[in-house]
């Protein structure tokens, strides 16, 4: 499957769960894309260098042109990074966006792009054996200590039955 990243979804899976080794893994099996705003946006935060150097590992980088359909959504600026995963998305019926806030997730239902989040990618790596029951704990408890919100709910889709 490709799958297109915003920034936020990577910090979560780079810098928050450690999952370096694991995505590397996954994207033997998956393409893991970020279109070059995301990029910028990612590298112009407080990133070490070690996850720079990760994220040039793991993702390749998707030429991307704006869907213009979506600026009004946007407040017609396009300098956040998910209305470029979603421009990709819209040329690219095969890709799932991976964004964690809820106004882009709805914006991807009304242009009808599949979508997960850090969470769902997380879980998709659990369901293929990336990632054993201690290491889905030290995420939890790592997200929980992070300032991401997420809510109990949400975490409790890495529940150990559902393997």
């Amino acid at each position: 499957m490709n799958f297109v990243f915003d920034t936020s979804a990577i910090i979560m899976l780079i810098e928050i769960c450690h999952l370096k080794t694991q995505l590397l893994q996954f994207s033997e099996w998956n393409t893991l894309l970020m279109p070059p705003r995301v990029k910028d946006e990612f590298l112009n935060g407080s990133v070490s260098p070690s996850d720079a150097s990760t994220l040039e590992e793991i993702f390749s980088v998707a030429p991307v042109e704006l869907d213009e359909r979506l600026l009004p959504y946007f407040n017609f600026d396009a300098s956040d990074g998910a209305i470029w995963v979603m421009s990709y998305a819209c040329k690219h019926s095969d890709c799932c966006c991976v964004i964690d806030e809820e106004y882009g997730r709805k914006i991807c239902e009304l242009f009808g792009l599949e979508f997960t989040g850090a969470i769902g990618i997380i879980t998709k790596m659990r369901k293929t054996g990336l990632l054993s029951d201690q290491k889905i704990l030290e995420i939890k408890d790592g997200i929980r200590r992070s300032a991401f919100y997420y809510t109990e709910q949400l975490l409790s889709e890495f529940n150990f039955h559902d393997k």
